[in-house]
């Protein structure tokens, strides 16, 4: 069986030293290999000296990114192909070593720590004694020491597998769980960037987005499950769709804002306020528009307290958060209650109503579909539409969205534009064509939302695009007369 051995140590405490003696004294079984964050970073860099430029620069942060998930990704195919691994690294915080640990189990290999305590002196003197990029700054040996050497040597613990439902969570290398800010004993899910790059869904990462549980696994509050759009998938192409026999199916019209969830707290009358992350600065916009009025506050709480549900809004805040499709004025537009259950399940049809009629709330404009034909067609309406589309709720549950084409168009266009305006990189097609038309007429495509970093304005460009559209269709009328 292959073996993982995780190093742990400050700068100067010799983990890397005792990685190359330990590797030239192996001489028989699996081959071994060690996988050096330092290695990756000259790797990538090309010098020192351009290493530390990027390291002092703003993009300090991405390039840690990419270095550390080179590693992992490393690491896994390198235990896959039967060697043994030794990761060297400083691991200074107990969750890097245990999401190390973490990898070895899923990729069936046994897994140890070798750990390098040295006191501070000791670094700083062995540290003196190295020339060229292997200096590193004493002051940051200081801060890494007096910040981490209290904590990281810290045995690794595993979650269970077969614990509850946080234990579960935590035991899955597909799953990303954080304690949320503000609060003592509640953690949020979701799943991780490589899971959704990879496209591993499996039925812990469906569930796991916008999912807060206490440590004992009960679940406080929950988003929506993960689900896809028409064709997004081989089980949601149109034909699987249109044969799903699930009647009558609700399609319900899907705003083009952000997730905002809403759930009792603790003390009567007063509400947690979240985005599928936890607290964050999107949660606080929800809270800003969040119904004001004590008895108004009273009944809402009650109902969200006494069915233990969650509300869903679509948070429209143009100022702050501006999409592809047009708003003129700020809106939560209330979606659903859904049960603080593990299984994804809406709330009971009277009592929802119940709560949108207490708050004030619009809700999304919704029809029903009893047949194949019916549903095709409201596909098709979806497809053709100018807004972003509708989701489909089938009578057993299951949900599909439909994007349409106009919005599925241009928002394929904002990582382009997002490179031209924010980074000055060259794009073409539809991206070019934008760019040009808002230099022409003096449009800035830029914008800066309040509370948040400059970004794209995508409701310009959907507006550019359809002044493109249409004077193409002119042109082409005119040819054909």
């Amino acid at each position: 069986m292959v073996k993982l051995i995780i190093l742990r140590g400050l700068p100067g405490s010799g983990k890397t030293t005792w990685a190359k003696q330990y590797v030239a004294a192996q001489s028989t079984g699996h081959p071994w290999t060690i996988v050096s964050l330092d290695d990756l970073r000259l790797m990538f860099a090309g010098t020192w000296e351009n290493r530390d430029r990027i390291l002092a620069s703003k993009r300090r942060k991405e390039f840690t990114q990419l270095v550390v998930k080179t590693s992992r990704h490393t690491i896994a195919d390198l235990l896959d192909a039967g060697w043994n691994v030794i990761a060297d690294a400083q691991h200074a915080q107990p969750e890097f070593a245990s999401e190390l640990a973490l990898l070895a189990v899923k990729h069936h290999a046994v897994w140890e720590t070798k750990d390098f305590d040295q006191p501070l002196e000791t670094l700083l003197e062995r540290n003196a004694q190295r020339t060229g990029g292997a200096y590193v700054d004493p002051e940051y040996i200081r801060s890494q020491y007096e910040r981490c050497h209290a904590n990281m040597f810290q045995p690794v613990s595993l979650p269970n597998p077969n614990g509850n439902l946080l234990e579960r969570m935590q035991a899955d290398p597909d799953v990303r769980v954080n304690a949320v800010a503000g609060e003592t004993d509640l953690f949020a899910c979701n799943f991780t960037r490589d899971a959704f790059a990879g496209g591993r869904w499996t039925h812990r990462t469906l569930n796991a987005r916008g999912l807060f549980l206490d440590h004992t696994g009960r679940v406080i509050m929950r988003g929506f499950e993960k689900f896809f759009a028409v064709d997004e998938k081989g089980e949601t192409s149109r034909e699987n769709v249109l044969n799903h026999n699930a009647y009558p199916v609700r399609v319900e019209s899907k705003e083009n804002g952000f997730l905002g969830l809403v759930g009792a707290a603790d003390k009567p009358g007063e509400f947690r306020f979240f985005s599928k992350s936890g607290a964050t600065d999107y949660s606080k916009l929800v809270e800003h528009f969040f119904p004001k009025e004590p008895a108004v506050r009273e009944g809402l709480w009650n109902i969200l307290h006494d069915n233990n549900v969650t509300a869903l809004f679509e948070a429209i805040v143009p100022d702050s958060d501006r999409h592809i499709i047009h708003y003129d004025e700020p809106e939560l537009c209330f979606i659903h209650l859904v049960r603080n259950q593990e299984k994804f399940q809406i709330a009971d049809q009277q009592v929802q109503e119940r709560f949108a009629e207490i708050g004030g709330f619009h809700r999304p404009s919704a029809y029903v579909c009893n047949s194949r034909e019916e549903l095709e067609h409201a596909i098709d309406q979806a497809f053709n539409s100018e807004r972003e589309g509708v989701v489909l709720y089938f009578n057993d549950g299951w949900m599909v969205k439909v994007k349409s084409n106009r919005y599925r168009r241009i928002k394929s266009l904002r990582p382009m534009l997002q490179r031209a305006l924010l980074r000055g990189k060259p794009v073409q097609g539809d991206a070019r064509k934008v760019l040009d038309y808002a230099n022409r007429h003096g449009i800035d495509l830029t914008w800066q939302p309040q509370g948040f970093s400059r970004d794209v304005d995508m409701t310009k460009v959907g507006l550019i695009l359809d002044a493109l559209d249409s004077a193409e269709q002119v042109s082409n009328e005119k040819k054909g007369a």
